[in-house]
């Protein structure tokens, strides 16, 4: 393999969007476009020093961590093959005003899903591989185990996803579901790639992100208006609904893991913060239980039942009408069920002597939850033990099932519960230490600092603690 010839920063904001920066007009190669950072390795340089000198030099960010190695591939100028290595990093500087080289750039953009023609800008010669590569990084998301990538099929820059695809669906518990030979299984790469452009969403191959194995895949699709399948469906949900269905398949060895709830919010996240989606269908055939406990692990609501092709309990073979189940997820149901848990634990709080506060931390308190976002309570107690050594007190609050118990520092134990609708709540049980204020203890400060409503502070030890966190007070 020949030497690597130049190397590309791929570098992310919070909401996924990739940097590009437009080359000047009178440059030599490629001149007018818009590219990403990077450039040719000088001499003696590694290519992880040239990828740390272009992104100074061109953005005056400087490289924290090379997160991976997303593409190696080669191109041609001017009848010489340069080999470039691609990789997605992390840099500490203001992403909003980076510092364009001069007589180099002229113009920075932050490119999501809906950005990536700007890539085909001033494209004289028509390739899309740096469009492909971009779009690649821009729809591949991170969860705690896994790393989902948009399937595509091979685009001169990535290998594309093919093999994988079909080895997916030789496993003999996918197969069990999907009875698909391997060509089949690699004709459905090139459908599943135009899916992405074509409706904004689609699939993703999962791998475990501690071993590269494959785990599986899953995502969303859009299901065709005027089908029948999509007509029963919006009969069931409503005419709000744009097609948009989640799903997806585990290989057996990754079952039993909870990767397929975690599969599942990584999608009802890209639909409710990517797409702007009102609601989100899944469904399964009955027979699947398994399925159905992720839907609603997941928080999706039991919405009727449908018949079409699958499996149906008692018969050995496919049926043309088998039942299905039908789940969805709203996000003003989700935000209607955060209120009622709210407003319940208010109610509870005010009826307990020994309660000193009560307060809603996190995401849901600065306004900036998502779908799958967990509800964040602290409660303040003369008498922790009372509430850690008995779960009766727990029904105020729906509890199914408690997920985990933690503690965190010296004052604070978490428990965590699953309401019957899959919404999980975390409530933080501590001791009046946790809230105090000469000095404030730093994991305190961190939390009320990330976001924090209060909901019950009869003798204003709350309103305190926000003031010594230097936050404004806030009130139910």
């Amino acid at each position: 393999m020949r030497a690597v010839d130049c190397v590309g920063a791929l570098i992310q904001d919070a909401e996924h969007r990739v940097y590009l920066q437009r080359r000047t007009a009178d440059r030599r190669l490629l001149p007018g476009i818009w590219d990403i950072v990077g450039g040719h390795l000088e001499a003696g340089e590694t290519p992880e020093q040239a990828l740390a000198r272009e992104v100074e030099e061109e953005t005056g960010w400087k490289v924290r961590d090379i997160v991976r190695t997303v593409a190696d591939w080669e191109w041609e100028w001017e009848g010489r093959v340069r080999r470039e290595v691609d990789y997605l990093v992390a840099v500490d500087g203001d992403l909003t005003r980076p510092r364009l080289e001069a007589g180099k750039h002229d113009a920075s953009a932050w490119a999501g899903p809906g950005d990536l023609d700007l890539l085909m800008e001033n494209r004289t010669d028509g390739d899309r591989r740096l469009r492909d590569l971009v779009a690649h990084v821009v729809r591949t998301r991170f969860t705690d185990r896994l790393r989902l990538e948009p399937i595509t099929g091979p685009n001169g820059v990535l290998p594309g996803h093919g093999p994988d695809l079909m080895q997916l669906y030789a496993d003999p518990w996918v197969a069990r579901w999907y009875d698909m030979t391997p060509a089949q299984a690699a004709d459905q790469v090139p459908e599943l790639q135009a899916g992405w452009d074509r409706d904004g969403a689609g699939k993703w191959i999962a791998y475990d992100r501690s071993t590269g194995e494959l785990a599986g895949r899953g995502g969303l699709s859009r299901i065709p208006a005027g089908t029948p399948t999509a007509e029963a469906i919006a009969a069931l949900v409503g005419p709000n609904w744009a097609g948009l269905e989640l799903g997806w398949a585990l290989v057996e060895s990754a079952r039993g893991r909870g990767l397929a709830t975690e599969l599942g919010r990584a999608g009802l996240d890209y639909a409710f913060t990517t797409l702007n989606a009102t609601s989100v269908i899944a469904f399964t055939e009955q027979v699947n239980t398994a399925s159905q406990a992720v839907m609603k692990r997941l928080g999706m609501q039991y919405a009727g039942e449908i018949r079409a092709e699958g499996w149906a309990a008692d018969t050995p073979d496919v049926q043309p009408t088998a039942p299905f189940a039908v789940y969805v997820m709203n996000p003003a149901v989700r935000a209607q069920e955060v209120d009622e848990v709210v407003d319940n634990a208010v109610r509870w709080a005010e009826d307990r002597p020994d309660l000193r506060g009560l307060a809603m931390v996190g995401s849901w308190a600065r306004g900036a939850a998502r779908m799958t976002s967990d509800v964040d309570l602290v409660v303040l107690t003369d008498s922790p033990r009372t509430y850690l050594e008995n779960d009766d007190w727990l029904a105020a609050f729906g509890a199914v099932a408690v997920v985990r118990r933690q503690q965190w520092g010296p004052h604070l134990t978490e428990i965590r519960i699953q309401r019957a609708s899959g919404l999980e709540v975390e409530i933080g049980i501590t001791a009046t230490a946790w809230a105090a204020t000469e000095p404030v203890d730093p994991g305190t400060r961190r939390v009320v600092t990330d976001g924090v409503r209060v909901l019950h502070d009869p003798e204003q030890l709350l309103a305190a603690l926000v003031r010594a966190c230097g936050g404004p007070e806030a009130d139910i």
